[in-house]
């Protein structure tokens, strides 16, 4: 971690240019069998990146991105609104209190609950017309900033993107099972921890 950090720190002070250099320089140097790893690094440090920008601009107006995640597949959902576990099932990333986040929305007045009429154990939930207007009026700033982010790179090589990170996801998890290994916290067995 403090490597990582010192590395960071190194790459900052050279500049953006330089710290490509060098990690072009480092992955020539790392053994094939590392690549995996290091695409999985440099895919979290990418997606922080991103995220952290659309969280900036998001809370502007006031909305965490899950809280506009979950509005806007509201506002594309059925009609009649959806179930907790329906939105859930449906958010980029796992909120582990679906409630709660309704919660929030609702107090805002962006979100309504209602019993379903044909089995009132069921609660569903949609978007207001307030709800409606706020994913408006954040719109056109959303659509900048996204653009800004990705005006860099070549239509061709976005798509050549989508279609890397699409595969990513797609790959078969199922063949690799047999290779994976248990931690021995996950069978109950005591751990050792360093200092």
């Amino acid at each position: 971690m403090v490597r990582a950090q010192q590395h960071r720190a190194f790459e900052t002070e050279l500049g953006d240019d330089m710290g490509s250099v060098l990690r072009c320089e480092q992955r020539a140097a790392l053994p094939n069998e590392r690549l995996p790893e290091l695409a999985l690094l440099e895919l979290e440090r990418t997606t922080d990146q991103l995220r952290r920008e659309i969280h900036l601009l998001l809370r502007t107006f006031g909305l965490t991105s899950t809280q506009f995640n979950a509005l806007r597949i509201l506002q594309n959902g059925e009609p009649g609104g959806l179930t907790c576990s329906g939105l859930g099932n449906r958010l980029i990333s796992a909120d582990p209190d679906i409630t709660r986040l309704l919660d929030r929305l609702a107090r805002q007045g962006l979100v309504r609950r209602h019993r379903d009429a044909r089995d009132r154990r069921v609660v569903l939930t949609e978007i207001t017309d307030a709800g409606a207007a706020l994913l408006q009026s954040i719109a056109p700033h959303l659509d900048t900033r996204v653009r800004a982010l990705f005006e860099h790179m070549p239509q061709q090589r976005l798509e050549q993107l989508i279609e890397l990170l699409e595969e990513t996801r797609l790959t078969d998890r199922t063949a690799d099972q047999g290779n994976v290994q248990e931690l021995p916290e996950s069978r109950g067995l005591p751990t050792s921890r360093a200092g």
